[in-house]
């Protein structure tokens, strides 16, 4: 798919997989528009992108749990004609549910469950008359695990696989591309407020850390596949392999053992896991 004038929404786009989802369609030369909280970083991101090839650059600055903020984005989903989305805004909140203040865990449902569902929903509209687009979901391999102290977050990442897996068959009659991209460890600054956090980020065993960029390209790679496929013959039902996106080897072995590592050794192994 040529990307050149298209619309993009990326959300959390100043810094990471969000970052780095805005830098390949900045050399696609498409039309974005960025989300983030932290409005020094995200303009300096759309100079990158502008200079980079893109047609153009609009920013929503602010906090996506907030009402307002939600609501901008998801009027421009609606509005405009974007036929590329990127559900990426995310963060964790390390705590025991019963220990953690509501706030944290509410806005946690609203930007990582409640608005891409928002998002997916105001888009698709257009993208079914199209007859084409692509929808990537950002998740993560921690969604199919138990995490102690990470509760919300596991379970929003669990959540967008399978709205992604549901939303996939729903709309490949209409030529629409729909991923869940679930990467296990990525090099970004999201545990940024974790101590020793950079210390933290080697590789262990089958524990392997990925760069975003990598990231990007298997996602990407896995889009234009199921692209290719559904035009080649429209109303096939999409393969898991190009839904479920599981960038890095390692990542993928872990995944396709662990439905056979009983469960009381997965509890035992999440129970031991040093926090972050």
């Amino acid at each position: 798919m040529h990307y050149r004038n298209t619309t993009v929404v990326i959300t959390g786009a100043s810094s990471g997989i969000g970052l780095e989802f805005a830098r390949f369609f900045a050399r696609e030369g498409a039309r974005l528009v960025l989300t983030g909280r932290r409005e020094a970083v995200l303009a300096q991101v759309r100079r990158e992108a502008l200079d980079h090839g893109a047609a153009s650059v609009d920013l929503v600055v602010g906090d996506l749990a907030r009402a307002p903020v939600a609501s901008e984005v998801e009027t421009i989903a609606a509005e405009r004609d974007v036929l590329v989305l990127v559900n990426n805004a995310g963060f964790s909140h390390y705590s025991a549910v019963a220990d953690a203040e509501t706030r944290p865990l509410l806005d946690m449902l609203a930007v990582q469950a409640q608005l891409p569902v928002r998002l997916c929903h105001a888009a698709l509209q257009r993208m079914k008359r199209e007859g084409r687009g692509l929808i990537i979901n950002v998740g993560s391999l921690a969604g199919r695990v138990a995490v102690p102290g990470s509760a919300l977050y596991v379970a929003t990442k669990c959540f967008i696989e399978r709205l992604s897996e549901t939303l996939a068959l729903e709309a490949a009659p209409h030529g629409v591309v729909v991923q869940a991209l679930t990467p296990g460890y990525v090099r970004t600054d999201f545990h940024r407020d974790v101590e020793n956090y950079r210390e933290r980020r080697r590789n262990r065993g089958l524990i392997r850390w990925m760069d975003a960029d990598a990231v990007v390209r298997c996602s990407m790679r896995a889009a234009e596949r199921a692209r290719r496929r559904l035009q080649s013959r429209p109303g096939r039902i999409p393969r898991r392999r190009d839904v479920v996106i599981i960038p890095g080897t390692a990542n993928r072995f872990l995944a396709a053992i662990s439905p056979f590592v009983p469960r009381t050794l997965v509890y035992r192994a999440a129970a031991a896991r040093p926090r972050m």
